[in-house]
């Protein structure tokens, strides 16, 4: 869709006392629509938490392109509650501390058009094998088509309604959803290709590099629009992009998500660092953040709760916030909210406090 006081690492990542230092200067917890949408009476209890914990920055999920968390006047039927602003209501009991001091608010916009595909099959990403992506939208459907026009619209009203600090755009990327006949003449267009590279045997290279060349270029031209409506509305816009996990200092073009492209785009990148998923110790975030730190551009350090059959423990979610700051970031979040614990919470308490 962001710490810390620096332990100790051991091998295995795990983090063991040490000396504290100055937590990060961006701190944020991330709101995911299972609380601004579905729980909002959480909130009130959240904003206590936000207070203990110190931190200084929220991310607040506004919905997607086929649902809002509040009434959109050119799609009322994508309203998720008709009649309730949900997002509104967030901003105003997480927006700011009970000391008075504002708490920076980003907008979160998820990519994912699961309701949309069902209505308009059209707009799908198709796989190298013909099936049709029931989530993500195609290359062209956003580069050239309504998804790319109403995600710009999409960015152009929450900044004006709700004036946030920025916007964040999350599940934009690509995968294996890019082969249909109109991307794949927009593949040849911006290649000069006659047709998808192949392989020996005729099927399509999947992992042939202007593959990865060409997603991320229209990408980074469908983010680069997004960031002009937002900066037209004085907000700034940040990427969510996946880490890389076999070298820290490489990126994710497959998923489109060329850094270099995508920071020249957006005003920064917020690194999915979801350990807990990928069969990593929370050590690793020091690598990330070392190598993020000698990019150009802004960065953000995303610490998920995630992790393969539950959630990652307190422990190395404070290993990973360390490591993140030990790294270089001074910019760090953790995400979801819905995820933390009374162990992770105070967690966040000794690494942020």
């Amino acid at each position: 869709m962001v710490i810390v006081a620096v332990v100790v690492l051991s091998a295995t990542g795990c983090g063991a006392p040490g000396t504290p230092s100055a937590p990060a200067a961006e701190r944020t917890v991330g709101v995911g629509y299972e609380t601004v949408v579905d729980d909002p009476g959480a909130l009130p209890a959240l904003a206590r938490r936000l207070d203990e914990v110190n931190a200084n920055s929220v991310t607040l999920s506004v919905g997607r392109l086929d649902w809002t968390a509040f009434a959109w006047d050119k799609h009322p039927e994508v309203e998720a509650v008709p009649g309730r602003d949900h997002v509104a209501e967030a901003i105003k009991a997480l927006g700011t501390g009970s000391n008075g001091e504002r708490r920076r608010v980003t907008l979160t916009i998820d990519l994912l058009i699961p309701g949309w595909i069902a209505t308009n099959q059209g707009l799908a990403g198709i796989n190298f094998d013909g099936t049709r992506s029931k989530d993500f939208a195609s290359v062209s459907a956003l580069t050239t088509g309504p998804v790319g026009e109403r995600l710009v619209a999409f960015v152009d009203e929450v900044t004006r309604r709700y004036r946030p600090d920025a916007v964040a755009l999350t599940e934009l990327m690509f995968d294996n959803n890019t082969y249909g006949g109109d991307d794949r003449d927009s593949y040849m267009l911006a290649t000069g290709a006659k047709d998808w590279p192949r392989l020996a045997n005729g099927d399509i290279d999947a992992a042939h590099p202007s593959i990865g060349a060409w997603r991320s270029k229209a990408l980074a031209a469908v983010v680069a629009k997004a960031t002009a409506a937002a900066h037209a509305n004085g907000a700034t816009l940040d990427m969510d992009v996946r880490a890389p996990w076999q070298d820290p200092n490489g990126d994710r073009p497959e998923s489109g998500h060329d850094y270099a492209l995508l920071a020249a785009a957006a005003d920064r990148l917020v690194l999915w660092n979801y350990f807990g998923l990928n069969d990593a110790a929370p050590s690793y975030s020091e690598k990330l953040a070392k190598a993020m730190s000698a990019r150009s551009g802004k960065y953000v350090i995303s610490v998920g709760m995630w992790a393969k059959g539950g959630s990652i423990s307190a422990t190395d979610l404070a290993a990973g916030l360390a490591a993140s700051v030990a790294g270089g970031a001074s910019a760090v979040a953790v995400t979801p909210s819905s995820m933390l614990d009374e162990a992770a919470w105070q967690a966040l308490r000794k690494s942020w406090g």
